[in-house]
Order: structure tokens, then sequence, then C-alpha cells
């Protein structure tokens, strides 16, 4: 039995006429008539109890009428689904960010305005460090990735890397630090001898690669006082006195008291966000999230 002898019963079901439900199928009376008696000899039961005058349903053909129905509705959503997940308006989009990225206006409005225009796919977020994304995306465990990888990072060639958002890293010193008595930039050479709260080196965390490479150019390997993983207890370590930090001016949202913000003169401290996906691997639900972000000029 298929859907199509499924509409067949339903229209006579519905119409309790065959001439009728033959005319809202568009086919002719007699092979309505032989395609409903294939059906009952199938089933091995009457499912309409025929008369000169009128056609009723039998306790059979009500529930039959029921499932009947039932199928193809499934079915019909069934098609649906598939058309629907084929233009990227249904299924799971998986999506790996850095600490730094769900704090930059760029991103927040994309995620936001996806969800609003496709409130059927399913998000799927973590947050990770910039080296892991990198993998994932390669690997095709997630879909796309937001990314701050260090200006050295060459990314693999099945990349495709699109800059979203560009600010500059920034030497962050606790309030009562006699550097913050100077007026203009400073230089790293003038952090020399500071003790510093940062990333273990090889984390994976892009802009801490920086830097590292930074302090190198100037002479000299930071010396850590404090390792900290999260952006907000590093800030709060160097508002509590222990060090300085260097970190993307995109932290500075995080309000943390006793700490400030200071220019470098005289390094690349150039940081951008990137978003990645790997362009071997198609997906219509990526396709219609990266779409927004083909126009985005970071300079």
């Amino acid at each position: 039995m298929d859907l199509r002898q499924f509409r067949y019963f339903v229209a006579v079901a519905e119409e309790l006429h065959f001439t009728r439900a033959a005319a809202r199928l568009n086919i002719g009376q007699p092979p309505l008539s032989l395609q409903i008696q294939a059906i009952e000899r199938e089933l091995g039961v009457n499912l309409l109890k025929r008369t000169r005058r009128n056609v009723e349903l039998t306790p059979a053909g009500q529930l039959f009428l029921q499932e009947a129905r039932l199928a193809l509705l499934q079915a019909d959503r069934a098609v649906q689904t598939v058309t629907r997940a084929a233009k990227g308006e249904m299924g799971t989009l998986r999506m790996s960010f850095i600490t730094s990225a769900p704090l930059v206006n760029v991103f927040t409005s994309a995620v936001r305005a996806f969800r609003t225009a496709s409130p059927d796919v399913h998000l799927e977020l973590r947050s990770c460090s910039s080296v892991k994304i990198i993998d994932d995306v390669l690997l095709g465990t997630v879909d796309l990735g937001f990314t701050r990888p260090s200006i050295s990072t060459i990314l693999p060639s099945s990349l495709t890397a699109i800059p979203i958002y560009e600010d500059q890293l920034k030497a962050v010193l606790p309030v009562d630090h006699p550097l913050n008595a100077k007026s203009g930039p400073i230089s790293m050479g003038e952090l020399k001898n500071e003790l510093f709260v940062l990333r273990p080196r090889g984390s994976g965390t892009g802009f801490y690669e920086q830097v590292f490479d930074m302090c190198a150019e100037a002479g000299f390997s930071p010396q850590i006082v404090q390792e900290a993983v999260e952006a907000t207890t590093t800030l709060g370590l160097v508002a509590a006195g222990v060090g300085i930090t260097v970190a993307p001016e995109a932290l500075r949202c995080i309000n943390v008291h006793d700490v400030v913000w200071r220019e470098i003169a005289d390094a690349n401290v150039r940081s951008r966000i990137l978003l990645i996906y790997n362009k071997n691997n198609t997906n219509p639900i990526r396709e219609r999230f990266v779409k927004r972000f083909a126009s985005i000029d970071v300079g």
C-alpha cells in the first residue's frame, strides 16, 4: 500500500461519495472504486459500507481514516523537513568561540539575528582555545569557529577565514602602578622588569602567544608571577596588585575596578577575531550564518 492509496481512501471517507471524491482527486470514478477495493482486499476488512444511496464508514474504516490522515501528515512533514534542511532552515549548527568573542557586538548581533531568522536551527555553542577551535574545524567536529590567532599564525589552506573584528592589545596595570603617572603610550621595554599575570605559554590562546612574541621583540621574556585561565581572573589579579597583563581591548567591557588600560607604543598590537570554516565541508545552515559576515570590513 502506498501514499497514493491513502489519499484515495481519505478523499472517499471525507466526501462519503465516490463521484465527488473522484472529482476532488481528478481521476475517474471506476479507477477510484477499484483502488478502494484493492485496499480492502489487502487489509482483509471492509472499510466502507456501500448502499445505492450513500457510503458510510465501518468501525474499521473510521480507525483507518485516523491512521491514514496521520500517515499523510507525517509524509508531508518529512518532505518539508528535508526541503527546509536543504535550505539551511532546520538542523544543528555547531559553533566554537574564544572567550572574548561574545564580548564584541558583531558576534552577539549575528547570533541573535540568526536565532530570530532561523528558530528551528539548534545552535550548539561552546567556548574553546584558538588552537582547539582550528583543530575542530579542520576535523569537522564543529561547523565554524570564532578564533583570535596570533599575527604569526598560518592557517591551513583548507580553512576560509573572514575577519569580523579588530582591536588592539593593551597593557593592563593596577590603578596605583607608577607607569600610570606617565602620559602617552607605554613601550614594551618599560615592562621588562614587571611581573605578569598570563596564561601559560602553549595554552593555545592566540593573543597570549602574541604577548610572548611582543616581549621577545623587546628583548625579554615575561616574568610570570601567576598563571590564570579566565580573563576575569586575570583582570581581578591585576586589580589586586599581583602583577600586570596584556589583553585585547574587547575585554575592557568586563567591569573590573582599579585597573588602567594603557596603549602600547612600539609593538604590533593589532589583534583580529576571525570566523573560520572548512571550505571542503558543505553545510547549508553554516552558509546561511556566514553570509551575513561577507560584507564586514574591519580595516
